[in-house]
């Protein structure tokens, strides 16, 4: 890899450090970070480019910025798997408002964007790609019913796979119900938002903002992913915590009906579930598929404190007294 940035970026590597996940190295006092992007196009960081160049001018100095190799492109390639390489900038950003309030700034610039998104663009969108998910785990869950059960974590899907199939189609069909219902409003432009808002650095507290882990969506998708994130880590639902974070996030930014009701849809739909399966047989250690199934284990020993969190969610941050939210009949808050 030393070879690789210094031939394609003209970058030596003279110290090297992990942050997170992701590799960096230091050159002539500048942190560099090496980012894999095996699950992005090339349109897509392209937008990704643009999106970050255009926080910077707005003097958001904790995003990350690309370097473009010698040659003047953005992707490089290290054993046919292509990389970019990003800057961070020396005085690395230190929050000193709450992370509510901070991400609510991040989407209201965000939604003034001005180049137009094709490839990152998944607002709209949900409905399809979960539809998607589902027939894609519907087709391997009917294939691994009719072979021999080779792990204890095979049980456990086949068993509960089922019950999530119809969580899953309760989220659908919730949005569904919205997008008749309810009228959306300025708010509800997309946004630069986070594929997994729980995965990122700064999130964790270490102020960089990676161009990498954005899509452009609806802010829904931060503020369920944040909520879901916490309430896995606690094991429960901590409800001073995440009224605390939405009453930050409202104070620059209120949210509408329409939102509302799209951060509740995000939460019905068992992204954890999925991510968990998914890991499972994607994984290539043996240690790896032992935490998998501790997760699946847990997923599933919680389902019912999970459900009385969706039933009581709205209740929860005292939106009852703002607007007329429906909750998913079936699911009972005792």
């Amino acid at each position: 890899m030393r070879e690789v940035i210094n031939d394609e970026y003209g970058l030596s590597i003279e110290q090297t450090e992990k942050m997170g996940e992701y590799d960096t190295f230091l050159f002539k006092n500048e942190r560099y970070m090496i980012v894999p992007v095996e699950q992005r196009t090339s349109e897509e960081v392209n937008e990704l480019y643009q999106m970050g160049m255009y926080l910077h001018a707005k003097g958001d100095l904790s995003v990350a910025s690309f370097v473009q190799t010698k040659t003047g492109t953005i992707i490089a390639y290290h054993q046919d798997r292509p990389f970019v390489v990003l800057r961070i900038y020396p005085h690395v950003y230190t929050r000193t408002i709450p992370m509510g309030k901070e991400l609510a700034k991040l989407h209201e610039q965000g939604r003034h964007f001005p180049a137009y998104v094709a490839h990152c663009k998944r607002i709209g969108r949900w409905k399809e790609l979960w539809g998607q998910r589902l027939d894609q785990m519907e087709a391997f869950w009917k294939e691994k019913i009719k072979m021999p059960r080779e792990a204890e974590f095979e049980q456990l899907f086949i068993e509960s796979f089922p019950y999530y199939m119809g969580l899953t189609e309760n989220a659908i069909q919730y949005i569904t119900d919205t997008e008749l219902d309810e009228q959306p409003y300025f708010v509800d432009s997309a946004t630069i938002c986070h594929e997994r808002i729980a995965h990122t650095l700064w999130a964790e507290g270490r102020e960089v903002k990676l161009p990498t882990d954005w899509v452009y969506d609806h802010c829904a998708r931060d503020l369920a992913e944040w909520v879901r994130a916490l309430y896995m880590k606690e094991g429960r639902s901590d409800d001073e915590q995440i009224r605390r974070f939405f009453r930050e996030y409202e104070r620059l930014t209120p949210l509408s009906a329409f939102a509302w009701r799209l951060i509740y849809a995000r939460l019905v739909f068992p992204l954890h579930y999925f991510e968990c399966i998914e890991g499972y047989y994607s994984a290539n250690k043996e240690e790896e598929r032992h935490g998998r199934e501790q997760m699946l284990r847990t997923i599933l020993a919680n389902t019912r404190n999970y459900e009385q969190f969706l039933a009581t969610f709205y209740d929860r941050l005292e939106l009852v007294r703002r607007f007329r939210l429906p909750t998913i009949k079936w699911l009972s808050p005792a």
